[in-house]
């Protein structure tokens, strides 16, 4: 059995694959700083811990051209990721052994070199995803990665709460972590065969112009704005729900069922619409829709009068950004196809790293003139990605992905 050769394989390998990423992500940034407060531990450190595991991921990039110099030497990608995974689960093991108090500079030694691992790990993932999809089917696969991470994070960060409080403690949780972040090693070493690459000589002078290109700039230009609406949202949906006097259960609901349901729909939906349409018109479409819905909750925060605010609209938000996350990621790896392709793949990642910055600091500027005005100035900003999608479409010929490949040749 390869689980490549198929459609089904395929959405169910990368799921798999993405809930091994999403699992720490949810370990990391939602189980652990509970962990750790409850322990006593100050919120800044807590938050130095976490900002310094987000590094690797912003900074993935610069493994990526070793990747592809191992694609060019003929090692496979299915390698590097079983190497990292196998890593990331091994990594978190001394968790188990040490006093999280008194030797914490070790547990935050031992977190960011788990999520080193982690953040090779998904820079091979997607490589291979940009290797064995096809075209058309590159969209419900990504809704399936999404819809795989989610589960991860959310099924990680209950487990972990429920297990280290009454089942085993800290050090079963860590086992049962490690235990689930291996199992889709597994399978990829199992039932996955991937197309070998052929050996050939590097030249970084080709990896330059592959990427300086009015393609590459634009796509790296779409990644860097089309994300400032919902980042911002992101980040203040909570906050901005507390302003609004919903009890702790209604929030309890929000973020543990309706938020991550609706990002999982979203996901599957946007990536189903991103293969019948193309990249380019799902990646416009999903916009639009995210538009439309983030503008309809700043209007209610605007208008109290005329409209009123209802706990609904957020979940429904959340199954927009669920759909241009899984279509834009679906654009840069169609994008990414090719030569140097996880290097590539790894730059339009950091640019959508750097979207979720600057729109997170530039929201909480625009926050004092009121949440309508500084959601929606950002959500006007992402609609700026208009622009280098208009590019694309004239350079790539349209929204179809023939046109996409021939543009690439």
């Amino acid at each position: 059995m390869n689980l490549l050769a198929s459609s089904v394989g395929r959405r169910w390998l990368f799921a798999l694959l993405y809930l091994s990423e999403g699992a720490p992500i949810g370990f990391v940034w939602w189980a652990l700083p509970t962990l750790l407060r409850n322990m006593g531990v100050e919120l800044t450190a807590i938050t130095t811990l976490t900002s310094l595991a987000t590094l690797p991921w912003v900074l993935k990039f610069l493994i990526a051209p070793a990747i592809d110099a191992g694609l060019y030497r003929a090692i496979p990608l299915k390698r590097w990721i079983l190497v990292c995974q196998f890593c990331m689960a091994i990594s978190l093991l001394p968790l188990m052994l040490v006093d999280w108090i008194t030797q914490y500079p070790l547990v935050m030694a031992i977190i960011i070199a788990h999520a080193t691992f982690a953040a090779v790990q998904d820079v091979g993932i997607d490589t291979l995803a940009i290797r064995t999809v096809p075209a058309d089917e590159l969209g419900r696969v990504n809704g399936w990665m999404q819809a795989g991470m989610l589960a991860g994070r959310a099924g990680v960060a209950a487990g972990t709460a429920l297990i280290a409080g009454s089942l085993g403690g800290i050090p079963m949780a860590v086992l049962l972590l490690a235990l689930l972040i291996l199992l889709p090693a597994l399978a990829l070493l199992l039932a996955a065969k991937e197309p070998p690459s052929r050996s050939q000589a590097v030249r970084p002078g080709a990896l330059v112009r592959t990427v300086v290109t009015r393609v590459g700039i634009a796509g790296l230009l779409v990644a860097l704005l089309i994300g400032a609406g919902f980042e911002y949202f992101g980040v203040s949906a909570g906050p901005r729900l507390v302003d609004l006097s919903y009890s702790d259960g209604d929030l309890a609901l929000f973020y543990g069922l309706l938020a991550p349901a609706g990002l999982a729909l979203g996901a599957l939906a946007g990536g189903t619409l991103t293969d019948r349409i193309g990249a380019l018109g799902g990646t416009a479409a999903s916009l639009f829709v995210l538009t439309g819905l983030l503008a309809w909750i700043a209007a209610q925060d605007l208008f109290p009068v005329i409209f009123s605010n209802h706990l609904l609209w957020y979940p429904l938000a959340y199954a927009g950004i669920g759909m241009l996350t899984a279509s834009s990621y679906a654009l840069f790896m169609a994008l990414s196809r090719g030569a140097f392709a996880a290097t590539r793949i790894s730059l339009f990642m950091a640019m959508t790293n750097a979207c979720e910055a600057w729109a997170a600091f530039a929201g909480g500027r625009l926050s004092v003139q009121g949440y309508g005005i500084s959601l929606l100035i950002l959500t006007a900003a992402a609609c700026l990605a208009i622009l280098p999608l208009l590019v694309l479409w004239r350079e790539l010929g349209g929204i179809s992905w023939r046109g996409m490949a021939q543009a690439r040749r």
